[in-house]
């Protein structure tokens, strides 16, 4: 993940730089809507976002959105001679509310922050084997695996920060930005629920374990590309 988030980084950076040289004499002039409406697209799902200009310099601006994802698609995974059939359970809803700020007056670079919400802050899956499978070298058969219930869960209230390049106010009606940020989660809780095998094990006493190894796992990369649409533009 932090590989990732490094990779995401520099590549805005590069974008960045790329347009700082492609600065139009009306973004020096004009003032910025003093509201929008925005569309976002990005790792964290797509979502709506509302902008509000804070200052009379456009360099403050407040802002309201919410994202949606969720994936549960079927995978297999290969245990021995049999199967695992993995069944995710994975919806990411985040309400954000932020403040943006530009440190240059006429270049759309800015910092931001924030804080959201999550009414669904946890990864769910169902584990059900298929063929005879083997655990830690054991071999059991289907009919003895039964089925796993694994949840892990993270805190429902957010941090967020970020930087990016664009105005969700436009200068002109129609503005483009691209945003990296992370949101921290804080450290997540397991719980887990089976039948089978592992009910005459001391797998519980392992959780606490298993969470301690998942303790890194606190923040979540996010890269979001948004199209902005300004309103209330004076003439």
């Amino acid at each position: 993940m932090n590989k990732q988030f490094t990779f995401l980084f520099f590549t805005l950076l590069g974008f960045i730089s790329l347009r700082v040289s492609a600065q139009s004499d009306l973004k020096r002039s004009a003032p910025s809507a003093p509201y929008s409406v925005g569309l976002q697209l990005g790792t964290t799902g797509a979502g709506i976002q509302l902008a509000r200009v804070l200052t009379p310099d456009s360099r403050l601006v407040g802002r309201v959105g919410v994202s949606y994802f969720a994936y549960n698609q079927p995978f297999q995974v290969k245990a021995g001679e049999g199967k695992l059939h993995i069944t995710p359970d994975l919806v990411m809803g985040i309400a954000l509310a932020s403040v943006k700020w530009h440190p240059f007056k006429t270049n759309p670079f800015f910092l931001t922050g924030g804080a959201g919400y999550t009414w669904r802050p946890d990864l769910k899956a169902n584990l059900i084997a298929e063929g005879d499978v083997k655990f830690g070298g054991l071999q059991i058969s289907e009919e003895n695996v039964g089925v796993i219930h694994a949840n892990v869960r993270w805190r429902n209230v957010l941090g967020y920060a970020g930087l990016g390049y664009g105005r969700s106010t436009p200068v002109r009606r129609l503005g483009f930005a691209v945003e990296l940020g992370c949101y921290y989660l804080g450290s997540p809780t397991v719980d887990l629920h089976y039948t089978g095998f592992l009910e005459t094990t001391t797998i519980d006493e392992q959780i606490p374990v298993i969470q301690n190894n998942l303790r890194n796992y606190r923040f979540l990369p996010s890269l979001q590309f948004l199209v902005t649409y300004g309103l209330f533009r004076g003439k």
